[in-house]
């Protein structure tokens, strides 16, 4: 026990905290129970560390990929994998062909990891790595700083824990004093301290109070009305300048109160101060995560922005307080009671609002991201053979006086079951029209860029900016864009002037549907040989339509006539060749009689669609024609917008604060059949994960998350899966890694990256993910997705705006 007291002196002696402790080569393995491939090498060469995270006395092992010589970091997309260090983890040594090292397992999951050590990392390394583990898991269980910790404490806590190997882990370790100064190397003896002064640990231990400015002014009232729960924990607050969360309450209590019917409001207090008091609403950014115990969450003051995390007492104010919370979210947004959603809805809106949610295994079909990024390398050939006939296609314009290009400075049955097709009536009216319902074609010159398609053939984009429509020309050989020509006006066949709605590519991007928001029952035929608008499609004079979608996932890139509408409460087929004053396919609609809400639409390749509501709810159709096969909960906020990749296997849903991923595979159908070909059974419905900003970032962006609506990268034939999803909100792009979110469970795993004004659309260029075409009020850029970066505070400070050129077509 006095090597194990001494041990601990050099762990966290000096500055440099655990942090310090590495084994710097071996190689990583998994096991999954039950897999076709029992074990599996994750990483060949790779670096096993210990991570402090931004919240108290919380800990992360991680294992990080080696990079091969030549390889570019950021083309790495699976470069480390990381695991909350307690003693739920298990870690343990072990032994792999006669070679040290340590298993573990991932909390809730069914793997198992192994890093086994090259043989350069000797005993007394792998011992002091061990003890550095275990003084971590202490901190968490007993979450005081290690400086409070004596023998007895460290033995009681081998007593209690229920993993049996890290009690023999902590009994084995015994080294004598040269092992110790191998373990850590050049360590002097002056950063080793002789004696733990009592003052000074108490002095440690005190929560670490940020300057009074860092703290918001204290709420001139609290919020008052009926108690639903209230949790006592300890509270942190996010400190911008160091990074992380600091101590501010040893014991607050976060309070629940309803206030009004369908309101609810929230209090933060300890016997000192009150911190907060907030009404409980999207702008919160709301996280739970079990393994910490805490809520994290946003609250902004004063036009500032603060990050507050509470840590729950035990697992039950913890689980009190993820019920009561999620309880006044869900009945705040579809202002009906929880009692109302049955038992399987409840879990899925409850697992929604929780980190670390388990999802299937990604398809085992998928290449690797290394395989993936070979093939991208021999992707497109260049299309300037086809140079001649955009001449034809583009009416050509010279390029206005002082136009800015963009180029980037920097390098189950047919009928309706209760389950799968559920209908509650509401008589809450819809949020809100097509946001672009109240644009009208500017005549002085004060238009925005507002909507943006990205053509597969030619290599064009198109921009809408008040009633013009910009078009510009992908390079190939820079993954650049610049302006290439303008369609100066945008008129209906009588000649009437307006600003597009809705603007989608078709018949192989040799035209474009519009629609102008002041005439709903209408769309538009713009053919882009001609610039301009050639036919009138009244599709119905009684149905307004409120989106419309390709037949399939890349109907664009077919002679396809037809497309997918969407009103209100209906989802059609649109036949533009059936003529007259009604072009809707009577076989294939399908007609709600309670107010749905619709608003946005997707479709795969093999023409199942998507459906998202105003009110939250996601309806998976085989076809047309038919009810929904499946109808996933709403958790109360409208989507804005929906894409499905090609095989139906993932839907990705855009609130207005986060993204919603959800896989419809059926869990242990034997045909892989899925939520779009059979309604999933009652208790089974699908683990949605939350793909969101950080609490904590969102301080220095300084606002509200409004993410624009988000896409998967498009995979067309034979071009693998579909990899990355890409959005944005205020002047920032955002990607998620698909393979990395299914692979860990992480919704918080995203790159980033700014710009000096607000990003207003955005999608990957075609048949690609290098790439990315990012749409400013007044500038088209395209940007590498190797320029974006994990997230920093240099990153994500918003900087002065200037420079943006206000350049008219």
């Amino acid at each position: 026990m006095n090597a194990l007291r001494s041990l601990g002196k050099l762990v966290w002696g000096g500055d440099e905290g655990p942090e310090q402790f590495k084994l710097t080569s071996g190689v990583l393995y998994e096991e999954r129970a039950g897999a076709k491939v029992g074990r599996k090498c994750v990483y060949k060469d790779a670096e096993l560390c210990i991570r402090k995270t931004s919240a108290a006395h919380q800990y992360q092992l991680v294992v990080v990929r080696a990079l091969e010589e030549g390889e570019d970091l950021s083309d790495s997309l699976d470069d480390e994998r990381s695991f909350l260090i307690g003693v739920e983890l298990k870690f343990a040594p072990t032994t792999f062909e006669s070679n040290p090292g340590f298993k573990w397992k991932d909390s809730g999951d069914s793997v198992v990891y192994e890093f086994i050590a090259d043989e350069g990392v000797n005993q007394a390394t792998r011992d002091a790595f061990a003890m550095a583990v275990a003084r971590c898991a202490w901190e968490r269980k007993s979450r005081r700083a290690y400086t409070e910790a004596d023998a007895g404490e460290i033995q009681q806590l081998m007593e209690q824990a229920e993993d049996e190997e890290l009690e023999r882990l902590l009994d084995s370790v015994k080294l004598d004093d040269a092992d110790l100064e191998a373990a850590v190397g050049d360590v002097s003896p002056a950063q080793l301290p002789k004696t733990v002064d009592p003052e000074a640990a108490a002095a440690s231990a005190a929560p670490v109070v940020p300057p009074q400015w860092e703290l918001p002014a204290e709420p001139a009232e609290m919020a008052d009305g009926e108690v639903i729960v209230s949790t006592l924990g300890e509270l942190y607050l996010f400190d911008a300048r160091t990074g992380e969360f600091v101590q501010v309450a040893k014991e607050a209590a976060l309070t629940v109160v309803k206030t009004d019917t369908y309101t609810y409001h929230m209090n933060v207090a300890s016997n000192e101060r009150s911190f907060a008091s907030q009404q409980i609403e999207p702008n919160m950014n709301a996280v739970f995560n079990h393994d910490h115990g805490s809520l994290i969450w946003n609250y902004f003051d004063q036009g500032r922005a603060y990050s507050f995390s509470l840590v729950a007492a035990d697992e039950k104010h913890y689980e009190a307080l993820h019920q009561g919370m999620t309880r006044a979210a869900y009945e705040t947004l579809n202002q009906e009671s929880w009692n109302k959603a049955n038992v399987s809805s409840q879990d899925y809106i409850l697992d929604a609002y929780e980190e670390d949610v388990d999802m299937l295994p990604e398809p085992e079909g998928w290449e690797s991201d290394e395989e993936q990024a070979a093939g991208s390398d021999s992707e497109a050939e260049s299309d300037s053979e086809g140079e001649d006939e955009i001449d034809q296609i583009f009416r050509k314009e010279p390029v206005p006086s002082g136009i800015k290009t963009g180029r980037e400075e920097a390098d189950s049955s047919e009928s309706e079951s209760e389950e799968s097709e559920s209908e509650s009536e509401s008589d809450a009216e819809s949020a809100s029209e097509s946001e672009a319902g109240s644009d009208a074609a500017p005549s002085d010159g004060s238009a925005k860029n507002s909507k943006l398609a990205v053509g597969y053939k030619h290599g064009r984009s198109f921009v809408v900016r008040g009633s013009r429509i910009g078009v510009f020309r992908h390079t190939d050989s820079d993954d650049d864009i610049v302006f290439d020509t303008t369609i100066n006006r945008v008129d209906d066949t009588r000649g009437r002037e307006f600003t597009p709605s809705t603007m989608m590519l078709h018949e192989q991007d040799s035209a474009l549907v519009l629609q102008d928001a002041q005439r709903p029952n209408e769309l538009y035929r713009m053919d882009l040989e001609y610039g301009k608008v050639v036919e009138e499609w009244k599709v119905h004079e009684d149905v307004p339509t409120v989106a419309v979608a390709p037949n399939t996932k890349y109907s664009q890139m077919t002679g396809d006539k037809t497309l997918v509408g969407l009103s209100h409460n209906m989802l059609y087929r649109i036949d533009p060749r059936l003529g007259g004053d009604n072009l809707i396919v009577q076989s294939e609609q399908q007609a709600y009689t309670t107010k749905s809400h619709f608003t946005t639409a997707a479709a795969t390749d093999s023409g199942a669609v998507a459906v998202g509501s105003a009110k939250g709810e996601i309806r998976l159709f085989d076809r047309l024609g038919v009810r929904a096969k499946t109808v996933l909960p709403a958790l109360g906020e409208p989507i804005l917008g929906i894409d499905v990749t090609s095989d139906g296997r993932y839907v990705v849903a855009t609130c207005k604060t986060y993204l919603l991923l959800i896989d419809t595979k059926l869990p242990g159908d034997a045909a892989g059949r899925t939520g779009f070909q059979k309604a999933f059974p009652q208790a089974q419905k699908p683990a949605p994960k939350r793909l969101q900003l950080k609490p904590e970032h969102v301080v220095y962006m300084g606002a509200p998350i409004a993410f624009t609506p988000a896409k998967f990268n498009q995979a067309p034939d034979g071009q693998g899966a579909e990899k990355t999803i890409v959005t944005s909100t205020g002047p920032f792009v955002i990607t998620w890694n698909l393979r990395r979110v299914l692979g860990t469970g992480r919704g918080d795993a995203y790159h980033i990256k700014q710009y000096q004004d607000v990003v207003v659309a955005d999608n990957f260029r075609f048949g690609q993910d290098r790439s990315i075409v990012v749409t400013l009020p007044n500038d088209v850029q395209s940007v590498k997705r190797s320029q974006l970066a994990k997230p920093t505070r240099e990153s994500l400070m918003i900087r002065p705006s200037g420079g943006i050129v206000n350049a008219p077509y």
